[in-house]
């Protein structure tokens, strides 16, 4: 009997789960990606989670035609996978950002649990959180009620000591204020888009004066990973017929810097998405 080809093992793979994570590992050594210093966060996980899926369809280990069925499968790029050694934890800061697709609060908590196992670390010095567009059910105008179950998962990280400080991003001044009175465990970060305002306006920039909240620039797209652009990927690498029943959930994006030199040693992607995703839940708690 011939032996199955890797690209038909990968593919089934694929066909056989609903629940699918990416990580890129540390793109900080990809040599291509350093001569394109003007993507944005959306081009550059493209071009991340196409490479990392070639790479894993191309050494995908034959073996999985003999085991049983994962429902949850974890794909890698194995050449660029880092560890953070207990030794080295301490001389490090490990920054992350949480882009939301889905408005649901358990998704913040299963992103930061999956870093931490990634990375092989117990705390996470910064989370930030972005939230995901609104969908049509939920109205038009972002309020204080469709933020707070989030924060309310950022809230209990924060608890169990598997978070240091939390964060927010986008938002203006209403709405900081709003998060910031209700909140229990205060933001202490709010990220502004550069992008969409090219100068902070003064009344946000006063008000995280007053309530030392710590003002952060970025020129990330509001939606870094459009379902039809997550399924192009997966199309490109697992030739499935069925890639449309695909929806991403979470990204996720790290950095791990050391401290004591300001030089950011790692930088990657993880992210989520599941198969017949149209059952997840819309409606504000």
């Amino acid at each position: 009997m011939s032996a199955v080809p890797v690209e038909e093992i990968a593919r089934l793979m694929l066909s056989s789960t609903n629940n699918l994570t990416l990580h890129t590992g540390n793109i900080i050594n990809w040599n291509h990606l350093k001569r394109k210093t003007s993507q944005n966060a959306g081009e550059e996980v493209l071009e991340c989670l196409s490479a990392t899926l070639n790479v894993w369809s191309s050494t995908v280990d034959p073996s999985w035609m003999n085991e049983e069925t994962n429902n949850a499968l974890v794909l890698t790029n194995p050449n660029q996978m880092e560890r953070i050694s207990e030794d080295e934890r301490s001389k490090l800061k490990v920054s992350v950002k949480i882009f939301l697709l889905k408005w649901d609060p358990d998704l913040v908590v299963e992103a930061v649990d999956q870093v931490c196992n990634e990375l092989d670390i117990g705390v996470v010095d910064s989370v930030l959180l972005a939230l995901p567009p609104l969908e049509a059910e939920m109205g038009e105008e972002l309020s204080v009620n469709h933020i707070l179950p989030m924060w309310e998962s950022m809230e209990r990280l924060y608890d169990v000591e598997r978070v240091s400080a939390i964060g927010t991003s986008d938002l203006d001044k209403e709405m900081l204020e709003q998060t910031h009175g209700m909140a229990r465990v205060k933001p202490t970060i709010n990220q502004v888009n550069v992008v969409s305002c090219c100068v902070i306006p003064p009344d946000l920039t006063a008000f995280a004066k007053e309530n030392d909240i710590q003002l952060l620039t970025h020129s990330d797209p509001r939606d870094v990973l459009p379902t039809p652009t997550f399924q192009e990927i997966l199309r490109g690498s697992s030739h499935d017929d069925h890639v449309d029943e695909w929806q991403p959930f979470w990204v996720l994006r790290y950095t791990v810097m050391v401290k004591c030199r300001g030089v950011i040693k790692a930088k990657g992607y993880i992210v989520n998405g599941r198969r017949h995703a149209t059952d997840m839940p819309l409606s504000v708690a």
